[in-house]
């Protein structure tokens, strides 16, 4: 249980620091561009790519986050439907029953 959490913390580092790298590479990007005088020097473009890249990089962290945090949410509740006894294809029925378990009007 303490190895979940502990992935849990660790993925939410890493969508926090998804997020960091999206937000400065976008800064550092919008700075360049503010700022440079001539958008075809050789260091200009090279700072460009660099930013591109790395806000790149944190939006692709925080999808993967994304990803994971709905993953763990499907399994909590595939785990909570069968602890409750509920089949697990979502349709409600009992566990062995093989129909739904209110009376349908």
């Amino acid at each position: 249980m303490s190895s979940k959490i502990i992935e849990d913390v660790k993925t939410g580092m890493k969508g926090i620091r998804g997020a960091g790298d999206s937000l400065r590479g976008n800064m550092m990007q919008a700075a360049d561009q503010a700022f440079d005088n001539n958008q075809n020097h050789p260091q200009t473009q090279a700072s460009e790519l660099k930013n591109q890249a790395l806000a790149q990089k944190g939006k692709q962290d925080m999808q993967a986050v994304d990803d994971r945090l709905a993953a763990r949410e499907q399994e909590h509740e595939a785990r909570k439907l069968n602890n409750q006894g509920l089949a697990s294809n979502g349709a409600g029925a009992a566990k062995g029953t093989g129909h739904h378990p209110m009376p349908m009007h």
